[in-house]
């Protein structure tokens, strides 16, 4: 069968790794090839050149290198991060932002962002996803056993909220293969191995909910306001220009957690649609911030039978199917509400005239009320 009339594919196919998730089966390079030197050396003085206001300058005087030495999908990876944080710096950093990214950066982050098929800004998918090495390369990735490549200013706090988001990731891992497996059971009609499989996402969400509050062990809500949330910021009207690259001013929304793939798979997988004006046209846009293997096992997933319909035609039958169920969404909706409650310790208390919209460009409050009661509506009576 093809990949969303019945069998999915592997999870390999997806770049998905069964323990560690959306998280890279290989551990990010730390280092590019000698040629790519002066994109490393400027990354390493990121915080220094910020803090000095030599940022723009460094910027404006890199040489302007090719991609044609960049031999992995891990190295692409890592340019892509050192380009995007670039990039995200040189507009950022001074009071004023910019609306020019000077050609060494402008036109080989363009050139990547098209070979990676994502936009060229910073994002999940290289802040998170791509951002982190372990400690101790004997011991398998946790959240103490990491540490990041590279930050904007550099300290605990910035440093821990990439590396919680990690640890967010590699908590709900654990759930893609169970949302695979259950609708699997869908298309074989086995509603025992669907069961067993719901109830497991359940957990798994149970333990995903729990790492989001992790993010407040190390990362002060202050500093993650004034200090990293700036940097994160997406470019507006009327845009960015890329210098020497053939078309008009960018926008495109900052970095945000809906880049993720984590949670929209498990909307994916337990049948939840987001058609409010709100939350469809937003989650649907984020998904071109994701990396291209990830997008196609979301369509996949949310492509082909339905384990909620399934489910409601099974539940008087099968009443411990129909509890299983409900109870994963209602796990889920848990999960959303612990995101709301961040957001407001995170940011909403800093904000003064309630207009502000979140990194991603959303209007991060009504967003995610409204994605947590078009969950809990998907509950079954």
């Amino acid at each position: 069968m093809t990949p969303g009339a019945g069998r999915m594919a592997g999870l390999g196919d997806y770049a998905i790794d069964p323990v560690r998730g959306f998280v890279p089966a290989d551990d990010p390079p730390d280092a590019l090839p000698p040629y790519y030197r002066p994109w490393e050396r400027t990354v390493r003085d990121l915080s220094a050149l910020i803090m000095t206001d030599r940022l723009r300058g460094a910027v404006t005087s890199l040489p302007l290198l090719t991609l044609d030495k960049l031999s992995s999908h891990g190295e692409r990876e890592r340019a892509m991060l050192l380009l995007t944080c670039l990039a995200n710096a040189h507009v950022w950093g001074p009071t004023t932002p910019a609306r020019t990214l000077p050609a060494p950066v402008a036109r080989p982050l363009d050139e990547l962002a098209r070979l990676l098929e994502r936009p060229p800004i910073i994002a999940h998918a290289s802040i998170v996803l791509n951002n982190w090495r372990r400690l101790d390369r004997t011991e398998p990735l946790s959240t103490s056993n990491i540490d990041t490549q590279v930050t904007f200013l550099g300290g605990v706090d910035e440093k821990w909220f990439y590396l919680a988001t990690v640890g967010v990731e590699l908590a709900g891992a654990p759930g893609l293969p169970l949302l695979v497996l259950a609708r699997d059971a869908v298309a074989a009609d086995d509603p025992d191995r669907l069961t067993e499989a719901l109830l497991g996402v359940r957990e798994v969400l149970g333990r995903t909910a729990e790492a989001l509050l992790g993010i407040e062990r190390w990362c002060d809500p202050h500093v993650f306001f004034h200090r990293i949330r700036p940097f994160l910021t997406g470019w507006a009207e009327p845009g960015l220009i890329f210098e020497g690259v053939n078309r008009g001013p960018v926008v495109l929304a900052g970095g945000s957690a809906a880049q993720s793939s984590l949670i929209q798979s498990f909307d994916a997988g337990l049948g939840i649609r987001h058609d409010d004006e709100v939350t469809a046209g937003f989650l649907t846009g984020m998904r071109a911030y994701m990396p291209a293997p990830h997008r196609r096992f979301l369509t996949d997933l949310e492509t082909g039978p339905s384990v909620r319909d399934y489910v409601a035609h099974r539940r008087r039958d099968r009443p411990r199917l129909a509890e299983a169920y409900n109870g994963a969404v209602d796990a889920l909706a848990r999960l959303r509400a612990q995101h709301i409650g961040i957001t407001g310790r995170y940011i909403q208390r800093f904000e003064r005239d309630g207009t502000a919209k979140g990194t991603g460009g959303s209007d991060y409050t009504g967003f995610l009320r409204r994605a947590r009661e078009e969950t809990v509506g998907h509950l079954l009576s």
